[in-house]
């Protein structure tokens, strides 16, 4: 879906839930932020979700926990072409993007009120490619807390088992990725300010 350059046209858009948030913070925050918004105009969200609605998340090496695969947008940047590539980049290969389906505008402050910058978050579903699911290429039988098809604690499964049907979720070169795995709730261990995200593809 190319052609998003600019967030505030999906605030009505059908099937895109709009949110807005503030946050006021020190000069030294409001600074980095300032600076980062020159070049970037916030962070393309993915959430890959199996047909039975496990959703993929990352390990990164970036952030301390688990989140969706994600990357930053430049300014005046397609956000769909942006969301394919950092998915790619960050799961190893292509993925479906569909629509966007949740925008989190965010107005950062300082504390006396004299500036502000926006950013945003754009999240976009997205699915295996048509035959990958199936195709022998699921999780790892030892998966994290709330990964794999079995629930919260791996149990009552096996974690590739995928959905009702036998087949695993995806594809191998997921399971065989330590930093990867699917997820059917919110991890406890979720990186800092993704619980949100996560849990609005969960939901």
């Amino acid at each position: 879906m190319p052609g998003i350059r600019d967030p505030e046209a999906l605030r009505d858009a059908p099937g895109v839930e709009f949110r807005e948030q503030e946050r006021v913070v020190g000069e030294a925050e409001f600074e980095t932020v300032a600076e980062g918004a020159e070049n970037q105009s916030g962070l393309v969200v993915v959430g890959l979700t199996s047909r039975d609605g496990h959703l993929l998340l990352i390990d990164s090496e970036y952030i301390d926990g688990w989140t969706l695969p994600n990357g930053p947008v430049g300014v005046d940047e397609d956000w769909a072409i942006a969301a394919d590539r950092w998915s790619e980049e960050a799961i190893g290969i292509p993925i479906d993007i569909g629509a966007p389906e949740l925008v989190v505008r965010t107005e950062t402050r300082t504390e006396d009120g004299d500036e502000s910058v926006v950013g945003y978050s754009v999240a976009f579903g997205a699915s295996l490619l048509r035959g990958m699911e199936g195709s022998g290429m699921g999780p790892a039988s030892e998966t994290p807390p709330g990964a794999g098809p079995a629930g919260s604690d791996g149990s009552g499964g096996d974690p590739a088992a995928g959905s009702d049907d036998g087949e695993p979720p995806g594809p191998a070169d997921i399971a065989e990725r330590p930093d990867l795995a699917w997820f059917s709730e919110v991890p406890e261990d979720a990186a800092p300010g993704h619980d949100a995200l996560i849990r609005f593809f969960l939901d």
